[in-house]
């Protein structure tokens, strides 16, 4: 979740523009290059978008780069116009025009203790001209991603299996496309032109969100492998959970039923052990601080990242001795489990969860309940609530019995 208060870079995507009609009446010089004419209107619509986005009137920068190597197969998820030459001539163009604001890291500032790109923002002249227009939207041109180490889109694959799972997301569209997302209103809530702010009831912070008209999630696979993560992600997951819980979805209110301690009962069944506790019930520690440690240990790399990233989280005292406490506590209440623990187990489990996911939204697109999954919850109407709880219920077993009877095999 973004925090309002504390203004940082955005990243430039293609997933909005200018009209194009728009660009004359504003003096922008036309050009037979349709594919450079559709970079500059994103970036354009991207630095309103940007600027709308900023709590205190200055505009948000956008942060891009001048690496020619960074938009290598990137067009796959941005589209054709997504390239060096034409991001780099579109915001010079729009420096030359008064309308972009423009500071450039120097080479190698990417590779920095403290990493710097070059960035971008919106001038007063362009606010004055596109600020209140009308902005198109782009669909993604790809419903799946694969990402490298440091997070940055690769070329995905071209094997069969990749294309089987570009087919299955593909045929969800005329489903996810059959649903409606109502936003609340109301206190917590903070409408600008194009996007909205909402807050967390749970962190007092603010998330930064801006409202996509449709609904379809993209399919993210990680470190440069399609057994790495995996989930689904869309606009709506930046809203704060109790934000979630006020709109509405097809007309109806929501509930949002969930998968409880789903990745300590995953290690369980692949050690062939059911879970039969609640794995953060300890007596050292309030139960939300025992859950943020065992599922910390379990993404983590190794303990010492662990203890570090909980000592520096918000919610944590800042008392090493104390993390180390609650570590070991959770430790001892999962024993079955703790060779798992600080082992960077999380990003195969996120391969599992997300297969999960996606067969609960297939189960309920084949029942006509729509459901918008938000990684291992699902937000749906209230009156189908126990009928999604069921399908879930369902998948779950299927995926232990299956984890379990993997590890009986190979142990025989």
């Amino acid at each position: 979740m973004i925090d309002m208060e504390q203004a940082r870079d955005r990243a430039l995507d293609f997933r909005w523009g200018v009209p194009a009609e728009l660009l004359w009446a504003a003096g922008i010089p036309d050009t037979p290059d349709k594919l450079y004419d559709q970079a500059r209107r994103s970036i354009l619509a991207a630095a309103c978008i940007a600027a709308d986005e900023a709590p205190f009137g200055d505009a948000w920068w956008i942060s891009y780069s001048r690496r020619k190597a960074f938009y290598e197969g990137q067009q796959r998820y941005q589209g054709l116009p997504y390239t060096y030459e034409r991001v780099t001539a579109a915001i010079a163009e729009g420096v030359a025009l008064g309308l972009l604001e423009e500071e450039r890291a120097k080479p190698g500032a990417h590779l920095a203790k403290d990493p710097r790109q070059s960035r971008f923002r919106a001038t007063r002249d362009l606010l004055s001209s596109f600020q209140d227009s009308p902005f198109e939207y782009r669909r993604r041109p790809s419903p799946i991603m694969l990402r490298d180490a440091d997070g940055q889109p690769i070329p995905l694959p071209t094997t069969q299996a990749v294309q089987r799972l570009r087919r299955e997301m593909e045929a969800l569209e005329p489903y996810f496309g059959s649903i409606r997302l109502t936003l609340g209103q109301g206190d917590g809530w903070e409408y600008a032109k194009r996007t909205l702010r909402a807050r967390s009831d749970r962190t007092g912070g603010w998330a930064n969100v801006t409202p996509e008209p449709c609904l379809h999630p993209v399919r993210i696979f990680s470190r440069a492998s399609m057994s790495k993560g995996g989930r689904l992600y869309a606009w709506y997951h930046q809203l704060p959970s109790a934000r979630r819980a006020e709109c509405l979805i097809n007309g109806e209110i929501i509930v949002e039923p969930d998968f409880s301690a789903l990745h300590p009962r995953l290690l369980h069944a692949l050690k062939g052990v059911e879970m039969r506790h609640d794995p953060y019930e300890v007596a050292e520690c309030p139960r939300p601080h025992a859950k943020r440690a065992l599922n910390t240990l379990i993404n983590a790399r190794s303990r010492m990242q662990a203890a570090a990233s909980l000592f520096h989280h918000p919610s944590f005292p800042k008392d090493r001795a104390y993390v180390q406490r609650v570590m070991r506590a959770v430790e001892k209440r999962n024993p079955v489990i703790r060779s798992f623990l600080g082992s960077d187990a999380g990003i195969d489990l996120m391969a599992i969860d997300s297969r999960m996911a996606l067969d609960v939204v297939k189960g309920c697109a084949k029942l006509s309940i729509p459901v918008l999954p938000v990684h291992d919850s699902f937000v749906a109407p209230a009156s189908q609530g126990s009928r999604v709880e069921g399908i879930m219920d369902e998948i779950l077993a299927r995926t232990v019995n299956k984890l379990s009877y993997s590890k009986s095999s190979t142990n025989r």
